[in-house]
């Protein structure tokens, strides 16, 4: 009955003046029409009218094609800027960036494409690998180092070995590319005297790890790749750790003057950490004397201190010293008993 009365004033004298004669709130005016609204069945909405498809639209044919691509093993994890730029170098043309963005979103691919494949369905495998020697595996990423000033940096690459924790290769560029990293890696291989069918190199899915030139070179030095779980942290433990202990050195700047003052710092740090570091993780051995097999005398001599200490003062010892234990081999993502 009030909206009735409303109503029937509001041509004439508005709605507020209508509320304000009859002491109504506006606002509950406004919500009762809005819920005996809700009440009301809706009406049906009429079919879209059909139109004539745009001449330059993609066919389902091509839009099958371009999805294809987009989610395969090589581009799954780039995003499509890179995959058009990729192709038109290759002298291939499927569509513009922004139809392959189309495309995608109208599969809701847009954010998550690498499920969207028919190629990557399911869950990531656990990568396990394991080292019982220097050479085995190799781990590597890359870390940014503050410029000095905001927006300015620099970016530290680095290659680990898991076993004996030797920094096997190191070097700090002025951009994140894969042609640095095909560098890195193959002047290691080379430095090391890796043969083929003999190393594995693990790292995360960042587009300098999965490059596909990145790739060639490894097949070309009968290397192995791995590569963690998307946004698994845990499955690149060891650069990681690494990392966290390159930045949390006392000496370590909060930026650098320039590149060539990162690289000396850098330089400084690396022989610290392979050639000064007693590593916890590996018995307090120095990382360089575990990679090059000088463990052993190391540990003989420790073992010989120890024992002529126990000889010289016997009660102090309920058994007989020992060092501290060296790993003989080293995971990554170590399987468990059951699965062992």
């Amino acid at each position: 009955m009030l909206d009735a009365q409303v109503a029937a004033f509001a041509p004439k004298v508005g709605v507020e003046t209508a509320c304000r004669a009859f002491a109504v709130n506006p606002r509950s005016l406004r919500h009762r029409r809005q819920r005996d609204e809700d009440r009301l069945p809706r009406r049906a909405q009429s079919e879209p009218t059909s139109r004539a498809p745009h001449p330059a639209s993609l066919s389902d044919a091509e839009k099958v094609e371009i999805v294809e691509v987009l989610c395969s093993e090589r581009f799954c994890d780039l995003a499509p800027a890179q995959v058009y730029s990729t192709l038109l170098d290759e002298g291939t043309y499927l569509c513009s960036e922004r139809q392959m963005y189309r495309v995608l979103a109208e599969r809701g691919l847009v954010r998550e494409r690498r499920r969207g494949g028919h190629q990557r369905r399911g869950a990531y495998g656990v990568p396990r690998l394991e080292a019982d020697r220097p050479n085995a595996v190799w781990t590597w990423d890359i870390t940014k180092l503050r410029g000095p000033v905001k927006g300015v940096r620099y970016f530290l690459y680095t290659i680990i070995d898991i076993y004996s924790r030797c920094v096997v290769s190191w070097s700090v560029c002025e951009a994140e590319s894969e042609v640095h990293a095909r560098r890195l890696i193959q002047e290691a291989c080379r430095r090391q005297g890796v043969d083929r069918d003999q190393l594995v190199i693990h790292a995360d899915r960042g587009a300098p790890m999965i490059a596909g030139t990145v790739a060639e070179l490894m097949n070309e030095l009968g290397v192995a790749k791995s590569h963690s779980r998307p946004r698994v942290s845990n499955d690149n433990p060891y650069i990681e750790s690494h990392f966290k202990t390159l930045k949390y050195r006392s000496n370590y700047p909060e930026r650098f003057d320039s590149i060539k003052a990162a690289r000396s710092w850098c330089r400084s740090f690396f022989h610290w950490y392979n050639e000064v570091h007693y590593h916890s993780g590996i018995g307090y051995l120095r990382p360089a004397d575990l990679h090059v097999g000088r463990h052993e005398l190391i540990v003989e001599r420790r073992q010989a201190t120890l024992d002529a200490a126990a000889q010289a003062h016997p009660e102090r010892f309920t058994k007989r010293p020992a060092p501290h234990r060296v790993p003989t081999k080293a995971w990554i993502n170590r399987p468990s008993i059951q699965n062992a």
